[in-house]
């Protein structure tokens, strides 16, 4: 597990890369020169690899076969630490955590029994990140680029309804993983200093390795004759973020 002091490091880290530089040039804090505040809507592609192992065993004598998984959608909101304007340029560094999630249902016979089954996958990420941006015109910044080190978790919940009542079981992965992401985007200011829309694409680094539930019940024990070296997602890709930045002055 990643621990409390390992996300400390990081953020000192950031901070005396930074610090050095920053203080010597026009420094503001946040979102457009202030404490800023940020939410909006995430969506993520990624790769599965059990987990689509699983929805392929499943949908083998399936009623109503499970649609294949690899499209998340959720929210991101996070904190702007500070804004160091150079000139003709502008670095951002930030914190967020986000939480996407993908849920696909289907029904099979079992024993004789029709059971219905409810596959809900969440995402979850803690993210540092940093920005460098240039102005285009007035109330239009291009961010060149936008980096991120996120942490990430997952969990499933599957549920299975029948006429003898609901089964529950709750897998969560091992270890928490590190990933990563960088892309670009654009920062329309609708109040200047205050409210901005921004909107980011870029490439994200998800895997997850192994699943399971609190009685260490392996989620590849669901699949006859799975591949042991398969991870449950094995990468990330695609990731589009739109999001609302307000400022607050200090």
């Amino acid at each position: 597990m990643i621990n409390k002091s390992k996300i400390s490091f990081i953020i000192i880290a950031i901070y005396l890369f930074t610090g050095k530089t920053l203080f010597s040039q026009s420094f503001g804090f946040g979102c457009l020169g202030l404490v800023g505040g940020y939410a909006g809507y995430n969506y993520q592609q990624y790769q599965p690899g059990l987990l689509n192992d699983y929805v392929d065993y499943f949908n083998l004598n399936a009623k109503n076969k499970l649609d294949k998984f690899g499209k998340a959608e959720g929210y991101r909101f996070g904190i702007n630490f500070f804004r160091a304007k150079f000139s003709g340029f502008f670095i951002t560094a930030k914190g967020f955590y986000q939480q996407l999630s993908e849920s696909h249902s289907g029904q099979k016979i079992v024993t004789n029994e029709l059971i219905y089954f409810d596959n809900d996958l969440k995402l979850n990420s803690w993210g540092l990140g940093l920005d460098v941006g240039v102005p285009i015109f007035n109330g239009l910044h291009w961010k060149i680029l936008d980096g991120a080190i996120l942490i990430n978790s997952a969990k499933l919940t599957q549920t299975q309804n029948s006429s003898v009542g609901t089964l529950i079981q709750k897998f969560s992965n091992d270890n928490t993983e590190l990933g990563y992401s960088f892309g670009s985007g654009f920062v329309v200011e609708i109040l200047k200093n205050y409210i901005s829309i921004e909107g980011i694409i870029a490439f994200t680094h998800l895997k997850i390795d192994k699943m399971k539930t609190d009685e260490n019940f392996q989620f590849k024990d669901l699949i006859e004759s799975p591949d042991e070296n398969e991870p449950f997602i094995k990468s990330g890709g695609f990731n589009a973020v739109l999001q609302l930045n307000v400022g607050f002055p200090l």
